[in-house]
């Protein structure tokens, strides 16, 4: 059974990204100036989705408690993932993608089984992931092995990265939000379209950058000279 309310968080989510992405292609491709703003509505944006898969995993966990299911799930994003991991380090002179959203959110269904069981204490433990986080990003090593929990090698960058600590917090904050949406008997009757995009929020991650990165080589080339390779060249 699908709830709505998931649903149209992460609609809502679809179209801030849209708008958040397409900035930050102006400023990967057109050297488009570096934002404060941005920088926190990416950020909102990423909440957004990290928090409605908490829920989405609540509830999917709730219904039918099956490892196999999750396990398919991981096979698939984490597939996705290195998909991504391959063309951003085929394409582009810096910033490959090693443990972008897809990465984390493949990882993090598993990490979760046992805090699910863990009721109101998640919520406890989530804080503690996000308090953590500075304190994580403090350490560097010369090695790409701990991407997963935060630690970087120094002057690292990346285009999309979804450390454990912290978003793996919010995502376990999405535990509370997905019970209550169980509780509710509401039904959507004015947020149809959004919930729409909601629904096929895999789809629209994975075509809209294509998309949008095909719009600005076309238009306007690859000024920053970031591209190894311009396919569309």
């Amino acid at each position: 059974m699908r709830y709505w309310e998931i649903d149209f968080l992460r609609g809502v989510g679809i179209i801030l990204m849209l708008i958040s992405n397409f900035v930050t292609d102006l400023q990967i491709f057109l050297n488009y100036p570096y934002s404060p703003f941005w920088h926190a509505f990416a950020m909102l944006t990423a909440s957004i989705f990290v928090f409605a898969s908490g829920a989405s995993f609540y509830v999917s966990y709730t219904q039918k408690r099956s490892l196999k299911r999750i396990l398919k799930r991981f096979i698939r994003l984490m597939s996705l993932g290195l998909l991504i991991t391959a063309v951003t380090a085929i394409l582009f002179k810096e910033g490959t993608i090693y443990f972008g959203i897809l990465h984390f959110l493949a990882l993090a269904w598993i990490l979760a089984i046992p805090f699910y069981h863990l009721k109101s204490l998640s919520v406890v433990l989530a804080a503690v992931f996000i308090i953590l986080y500075p304190l994580v990003d403090s350490v560097h090593a010369q090695t790409l092995a701990f991407l997963p929990l935060g630690i970087t090698p120094p002057s690292f960058y990346t285009f999309d990265y979804f450390p454990i600590f912290p978003w793996f917090g919010i995502l376990l904050l999405g535990f509370k939000f997905g019970e209550a949406v169980m509780k509710s008997r509401g039904n959507v009757k004015n947020f149809k379209f959004v919930c729409l995009l909601g629904r096929n929020s895999l789809k629209i991650y994975l075509l809209h950058q294509p998309i949008l990165v095909s719009i600005i080589l076309l238009v306007f080339g690859d000024k920053s000279g970031i591209l190894i390779y311009n396919p569309l060249k």
